[in-house]
């Protein structure tokens, strides 16, 4: 088998990233089965506050990484003059605590605001537990960062588990006392904490250093790239958010509640984008230089799987919806409208890879605006009219002006697109059935046969990869 100048195999690399996608593959099972049970235990309007603070901590922690988890991963490999690995990760992470701490300064100075936004509540109890969970969440950040670039699967996998077994375990014992959206948050915050103290116990000197070299080179060389990365995350906050808020406004937490629980169940197909990136991103950086032609085979086998993956879920989502409570199946016939969003965005991280290597992150900052006033300005128009499916189809629709905008710019600096109708069409082919399944919502038949075309219409288009895949799984299973 042909390998790659690093002495990397294809089925090496596979065999590497199914080690790192372990933990995200079991962490999304725990959130499936996790919501499951929730939707069985607590009402759509408890569920809207807890993932709206949630969606607060994403925003806080965005800012707090200041882009600098991003400068880590990026210089990892190619440090600044006079450090390392180790004492990039110590001010790094150093840094983001520091700045962590003066968000927290500030959700207590607006601590009233910000709780009645969460839970229609005032008080001091949400902006405490905001705090503590983002101080503990950008240093577990950083933890597994080290684990992730160093290649240190076990570990990894551990850390993400215990994480996930921490929030999720007791968000469902939260259900069990008593269901309401106070208990949960308290439970969540505790788990975490103790999670992030008690790893960064075990881990410490293995990952940092009291050697650092702090100069003008270093720092102006990771904020060079990070700082332009910070507004490209709080606007992919946004536009991942703006419909929570347009419902707040619009509608009512128990919108919140079905709406963002279907977002919960995309996990199933987002689990590759994040599984996939674990181990893309350090192997990019390490082997982009002379491994072009394999990155763009990586980027149609990505495409090809992202694709059948969803198609399938679309499938066989009405056996899903069976299994969630009653109150929370409102999002049937809009569900497959959010699946495009974890299929652009995977799509998107091999296709703006330019971006990344040639360090010309800023360029980010225009692609995602573009598709987050689209986001904006759509739920702002369709939301009064057609409601929450509203929300998902502008969803939808800025994610895959995302993907256009992101891909031209990266394409340009480093091309990992051999042949564009073919992930263009890709990408239709989902579009298609998400329409098909909102408007065959009831017409089965209908519905199952135009996926069940579609499936076979998109393994035609990459037969050449889907050959290939099932090459590699064979020789896998027989241990060749």
């Amino acid at each position: 088998m042909e390998r790659k100048p690093n002495g990397v195999s294809a089925k090496e690399f596979i065999k590497k990233l199914a080690g790192f996608s372990v933990s995200t593959w079991i962490s999304a099972i725990l959130a499936i089965i996790a919501t499951l049970i929730i939707t069985r235990l607590f009402i759509p309007e408890e569920v809207g506050k807890i993932n709206l603070f949630n969606t607060f901590l994403s925003l806080f922690c965005m800012v707090a990484y200041l882009g600098l988890d991003q400068a880590y991963t990026r210089f990892h490999n190619e440090p600044p003059e006079g450090n390392n690995y180790k004492s990039i990760l110590t001010i790094c992470t150093g840094l983001s605590l520091i700045f962590s701490i003066v968000i927290s300064f500030f959700i207590f100075i607006f601590a009233d605001k910000i709780s009645i936004t969460i839970t229609g509540e005032a008080g001091y109890f949400i902006p405490i537990s905001l705090s503590l969970t983002l101080i503990a969440s950008v240093l577990f950040r950083f933890l597994n960062l080290s684990m992730r670039m160093t290649q240190k699967v076990l570990f990894y996998s551990i850390q993400v588990i215990s994480w996930a077994l921490a929030s999720k375990v007791l968000f469902i014992s939260a259900a069990l006392i008593n269901p309401n959206h106070r208990n949960a948050i308290i439970l969540i915050t505790v788990g975490v904490v103790i999670t992030a103290l008690l790893f960064t116990f075990i881990q410490f000197k293995k990952c940092f250093t009291n050697k650092l070299t702090i100069n003008k080179i270093t720092i102006k060389a990771l904020f060079l790239f990070a700082l332009p990365l910070m507004p490209i995350d709080v606007l992919a906050w946004l536009n991942n958010s703006v419909a929570q808020f347009f419902l707040r406004r619009f509608v009512d937490f128990s919108a919140i509640g079905i709406y963002t629980n279907a977002i919960t169940i995309v996990a199933m197909i987002s689990v590759l984008k994040s599984a996939f990136n674990t181990y893309w991103i350090p192997f990019v950086y390490e082997n982009y230089k002379h491994s072009q032609g394999k990155i763009k085979k990586v980027h149609d086998i990505i495409t090809l799987t992202i694709t059948i993956l969803s198609l399938i879920i679309i499938l066989f989502q009405d056996i899903l919806y069976l299994l969630i409570g009653a109150e929370f199946r409102a999002s049937k016939p809009f569900f497959a409208f959010l699946l495009l969003s974890p299929v652009c965005y995977t799509i998107a991280i091999t296709t703006g890879l330019g971006v990344e290597i040639k360090k010309k992150t800023y360029l980010n900052i225009v692609s995602f605006s573009i598709s987050t006033l689209i986001n904006i300005a759509l739920c702002f128009i369709l939301l009064p009219i057609i409601g929450i499916t509203g929300a998902a189809i502008a969803a939808a629709s800025s994610a895959v002006v995302m993907l256009i905008i992101r891909s031209i710019f990266g394409e340009r600096y480093y091309r990992c697109v051999s042949n564009y109708f073919k992930t263009g069409a890709a990408v239709l082919i989902v579009i298609i059935a998400a329409v098909c399944s909102l408007i065959f919502t009831e017409i089965i038949l209908i519905r199952y046969c135009s996926l069940i075309l579609l499936c076979i219409a998109t393994l035609i288009l990459y037969k050449k990869e889907t050959i290939y895949l099932y090459s590699v799984a064979k020789s896998l299973i027989k241990g060749e």
